[in-house]
């Protein structure tokens, strides 16, 4: 599926994108560049949010993140039309190929709304599976991350979860020791999966147990079908790392 999304791809860069277009940009580079990074923010962003109840998939949301991310990919300088278009353009690929719908809904505030169906999640999944770790954005590391020396890490990260330039400008490791020594601390400091925990995850969830008596119990279906999405995207990246040590990347909220 992987190699018909990339012939795909670049069939219709070739047939549909102009030199005048704003997405022309596409027609310089292989696919095969960024489709990994395109199969992983397109499983990621048609996930549950852990915690959340909205089932709605916000089209906005989808095309914005995957064109940000491609972009970002191939060293495009940031422009927030850009990277929905071109999010637009590629998500329209697993649109054709049936793994995706885009219709019309409604929004919290109950004006209508696109919003992104999944049709085909096994394809989906399966896809995501087939990728390394290494290519996946979102997933622990296999190696741990380098400590913090200042309030911005060496992948971007903000060592405080907050737009306050003044509170990040302030944090240095000779101001605040404790600080920095406690978030490198605990980032060094590697996981691993529970095989046995892990074993009756899968049980359970094959055998529709009170353990997920939340999914079974609802009188949604499609809200069903998203919790139950939700348990299987955990238990597909938990397979990830069976057998392996995996590190976190800490960082401070606002508070």
């Amino acid at each position: 599926m992987k190699n018909t999304i990339v012939k795909r791809l670049t069939s219709r860069i070739d047939e549909e994108i102009s030199n005048r277009e704003q997405i022309r940009y596409l027609k310089q580079f292989e696919t095969d560049l960024y489709i990994d990074t395109l199969i992983s923010i397109v499983y990621l962003y048609t996930r549950p949010k852990k915690g959340n109840q909205k089932v709605a998939i916000y089209f906005t949301e989808v095309i914005s993140a995957i064109g940000h991310s491609i972009r970002s990919k191939l060293k495009q300088p940031r422009d927030s039309g850009k990277a929905a278009k071109t999010g637009a353009f590629l998500l329209y690929t697993f649109e054709e190929l049936g793994m995706i719908q885009v219709v019309m809904g409604a929004s919290a505030n109950g004006h209508g709304q696109y919003v992104v169906k999944v049709t085909d999640d096994e394809a989906i999944c399966k896809l995501w599976t087939q990728l390394a770790s290494d290519k996946i954005e979102k997933l622990p590391s296999e190696v741990p991350y380098a400590p913090w020396t200042s309030s911005t890490h060496a992948k971007g990260q903000r060592l405080v979860k907050t737009g306050n330039r003044d509170v990040l400008e302030s944090l240095t490791p000779e101001t605040h020791p404790m600080i920095f020594e406690s978030v490198n601390r605990a980032q060094s400091i590697g996981w691993q999966i529970n095989k046995e925990i892990y074993d009756v995850h899968l049980w359970a969830l094959r055998n529709k147990t009170d353990a997920f008596a939340e999914i079974w119990e609802l009188a949604s279906a499609e809200a069903k079908t998203t919790k139950l999405r939700e348990a299987n995207a955990i238990g597909s990246i938990a397979k990830r790392f069976l057998s392996k040590t995996f590190y976190h990347l800490y960082y401070y909220d606002f508070r």
